[in-house]
């Protein structure tokens, strides 16, 4: 039996702000440029495509064009920050074979070296086969994670090329992050025709939506064939466009790796003196720190701000407080994107894929103090109060390696498995074709770091983009071919499978069906179920 919660607000998103808050962050790394060739009437014709805006020359890798760092909406600086973006300016032609900036964020969590940043940011890159010329392909659309406050379409990680090869465009984005992103305020919801203000970077992505399905077909793509995927926050991402209505009929298959939508809760504003925290009060407390709020013009204010001082103001420390990540708003999120899902009301798709890595929470609690088994029960007591023992007899001390091992599986559970199973299970329910899986294949990497089958440890597989640190051997090969079969086997006809593999089953109550992707690829049943329908059964409180 499945359980879903009815309520996953307080303490998943109080375990989402300790845990989960920095996720792996991304950077650009600019190709060469490429030659310009003829200008074609339509579609793929060497490296020059006309796009609605404007000609763009790309680049050839082989049997794939790439065209890096094409505007798809106006710079959101001076008046245009804190604004949904808008159209950008027509050009005759441009030079597209470089990555745009990242937009503004902090150092690379990875190297803690700063990326090429600008507020002017809003770019995609695509990628399309030499032989695209019929506009027939379909389209995979990735959402970058870094927990909403990292990451760029540009990292090269990210680079589409070989995933293209398998006859999809493949189209990566930025949109903005942090506080340029997901900023509220009761002036900027003031001035808002929708009376709304904080989601900036999901508007953001829905213009990058609306552009492929504009100009798709420029580039072979069909833009009715288009499958929205994402990683970490970028799943999270994908969920909130599922959830949307601005976003209706965007896109129409869907992919979320490693991020489930039920800690997006935060509501815009709160009525009275509730002492529920909203986006507008954190957007007051910014204005505050920036010494804009008792400017006779707010928002000039904090508008005329430099980015360095906005990226410097920090959340709030206190644990459940909102953070810069997208908020209920009545516009874009007019509800919970749960409740959304759990009553049917998001928008319809062909069919969806989910998914976690073994030990997504490793990267989270490698920094905790977890030493004995005292410490386990402090840490589990501190996320689910009321229920130590029950995650001690769930997982128990004896069974894992330490007790931070222990906790960290539990914490894998309830942030990352048990909510990616109950919204599969949400969505199947209301008649989309639902697949799930978990990704087992132990890295170099997460082997030598002892973080195990890490989170983002997938997206090298997906996008074929195979190095030392994930592992390049035959079989290490074999495996991303697979999985990038059945991601792009999907993307062409709802249904996630590669010939000669083993058979991907389809996910719903009766039938409690997933797909393990590693070592061996295998169908099994009944991922982390115990664990989960107990965990997700504590409906009184998460």
């Amino acid at each position: 039996m499945l359980v879903t919660p009815r309520r996953m607000g307080l303490h998943g998103k109080i375990l989402f702000s300790t845990v989960a808050t920095v996720l792996l962050a991304c950077q650009s790394s600019p190709p060469d440029a490429g030659v310009d060739s003829g200008v074609p009437e339509g579609g793929v014709d060497g490296l020059t495509v006309m796009t609605t805006r404007g000609l763009v020359t790309g680049k050839r890798a082989g049997d794939v064009l790439a065209f890096l760092g094409i505007p798809y909406a106006a710079p959101p600086v001076g008046p245009l920050r804190w604004r949904p973006p808008l159209e950008p300016e027509r050009w005759d032609a441009r030079t597209a074979t470089q990555f745009g900036a990242a937009c503004p964020q902090g150092a690379d969590e990875v190297s803690g070296e700063a990326l090429d940043v600008s507020e002017d940011c809003l770019t995609v890159n695509v990628w399309t086969p030499t032989t695209a010329q019929d506009a027939s392909l379909p389209v995979m659309v990735f959402l970058h994670g870094g927990g909403f406050q990292t990451g760029s379409g540009g990292n090269p990680k990210f680079d589409g090329t070989r995933l293209a090869t398998q006859q999809v465009v493949v189209v990566t984005l930025n949109y903005r992050l942090a506080q340029l992103g997901f900023l509220a305020h009761p002036a900027l919801s003031a001035e808002d025709e929708h009376h709304s203000s904080g989601n900036y970077g999901l508007l953001d992505q829905q213009a990058a939506l609306r552009w492929v399905r504009e100009n798709a077909a420029a580039f072979g793509g069909a833009p009715d064939r288009v499958t929205l995927f994402g990683e970490s926050a970028g799943s999270l991402s994908v969920c909130a466009h599922t959830a949307s209505p601005v976003a209706a009929g965007l896109f129409q298959r869907a992919i979320g790796q490693s991020g489930a939508c039920a800690f997006l809760t935060t509501p815009l504003r709160v009525p009275g003196d509730s002492a529920l925290k909203s986006a507008e009060w954190l957007g007051g407390e910014v204005a505050r720190i920036l010494g804009c709020d008792t400017a006779p013009d707010v928002l000039a204010c904090m508008r005329g701000k430099p980015v360095a001082d906005v990226l410097a103001v920090p959340p709030p420390s206190a644990r459940g407080e909102p953070k810069y990540e997208p908020n209920v708003d009545g516009y874009v999120l007019p509800e919970p994107v749960w409740t959304a899902l759990e009553t049917g009301r998001g928008n319809p798709l062909d069919g969806f894929i989910a998914g976690t890595t073994q030990d997504e929470a490793t990267a989270f609690t490698r920094s905790l103090a977890i030493e004995t088994a005292a410490d386990y029960k402090t840490g589990v007591a501190a996320l689910v109060p009321g229920h130590e023992e029950e995650v001690l007899s769930l997982y128990p001390v004896a069974s894992y390696p330490t007790p931070k091992a222990a906790f960290s599986a539990f914490v894998t559970d309830l942030t990352f498995i048990c909510p990616t199973r109950a919204q599969t299970l949400l969505l199947a329910a209301h008649g989309t074709p639902s697949y799930l899986y978990l990704f087992t294949k132990q890295t170099p990497f997460g082997t030598a770091s002892g973080l195990g089958v890490y989170h983002s440890s997938e997206l090298p597989f997906v996008f074929g983009n195979l190095i030392a640190r994930s592992g390049n051997t035959p079989s290490d090969r074999a495996l991303s071919d697979l999985m990038m079969g059945y991601w792009v086997g999907f993307a062409k006809t709802s249904t996630p499978s590669v010939a000669g593999a083993p058979e991907w089953p389809r996910f719903s109550r009766s039938d409690d069906a997933f797909l393990e992707l590693g070592e061996h690829t295998q169908p099994g049943t009944a991922l982390h179920s115990t664990q989960c329908n107990t965990i997700l059964g504590w409906q009184t409180t998460l």
